[in-house]
Parts: structure tokens; C-alpha cells; sequence
């Protein structure tokens, strides 16, 4: 059984806890992009704005707009994956909390065990000794002094 344990402790730190940052790095990668491309249309509509207020046109604008649509579906298409990894951390992270709760209760469980088996052998060991009352030989105490 011991080995199993071993086995299954080895296992949730070197390849659950890995996993789990690998995803979080790429969930914030994932945010870092999507973020980056909200700010880019933010820019090209502010840019867009200030074109309008001096009634100058924008080229972009007479050329169709096309640059300003691609941004537009790479930051639908980033956050999509970004809202898919943020689920996928979440789950992830529910399920070590529960296996961490699970395996803090096991070793609970078998602290108590031995604890409990300690006691019992200690109580067995003092019930066995017959040392009290215990006979001292007041001369020699007193005299030492």
C-alpha cells in the first residue's frame, strides 16, 4: 500500500502540478493576446474618432476597412480560446483543491491511526510496569545533604 501512495504523491507532483502551471502559462498567454488585440481596436478607433473630428479621412477606412475587420476576428478568435483555457484552469484547479483535500484527509486520517496505536502502546507499557510505590531510602537523601 505504501508504494502506491508513493506512486500516486509522485504522480500529483511531477505530473498534475506541471500540467496545472503549463496551463496556467498558457491561459496567460492566451489573456496577454486577447487583451492586445482589444487594445489595438481601441486604438483604431480612437484613431478613427480623431479622423472624424478633424473631417479628414481615414485611409483605412476608404480602403474598406479591411485591417481593422482582420483585428476584429483574430481578437474574437483569441477570445474564444482565452475563455476555453480560462474553463480549463478552473476545472483544473477544483480538481487538485479536491485531490489536495482528499489527501490531506488521508493523511490525517493515518496520523491519527498511529497516534492512537502509540497511545495504546504506551498505555499498555505503563500498565505493565509495577514501579510505584516507589521505595526511596530517605538516609542517603538526607545525608547528602
Amino acid at each position: 500500500k505504501q508504494w502506491y501512495q508513493r506512486r500516486v504523491r509522485g504522480t500529483y507532483l511531477h505530473k498534475a502540478v506541471p500540467d496545472m502551471r503549463l496551463t496556467i502559462k498558457k491561459y496567460a498567454d492566451a489573456k496577454f493576446e486577447y487583451l492586445a488585440y482589444c487594445l489595438k481596436i481601441k486604438e483604431m478607433d480612437d484613431e478613427e474618432y480623431t479622423f472624424n473630428s478633424l473631417d479628414d479621412p481615414l485611409p483605412r477606412v476608404e480602403d474598406g476597412n479591411y485591417e481593422y475587420r482582420v483585428v476584429l476576428r483574430c481578437r474574437a478568435l483569441s477570445r474564444a480560446y482565452f475563455l476555453q483555457l480560462r474553463s480549463d484552469v478552473r476545472v483544473k484547479l477544483q480538481l487538485l483543491n479536491s485531490k489536495h483535500v482528499q489527501d490531506l484527509t488521508e493523511q490525517l486520517e493515518k496520523w491519527t491511526k498511529v497516534l492512537l496505536e502509540y497511545y495504546e502502546e504506551c498505555y499498555d507499557v505503563s500498565t505493565k510496569a509495577n514501579v510505584f510505590p516507589i521505595d526511596i531510602d530517605l538516609s542517603t537523601v538526607v545525608d547528602a545533604q
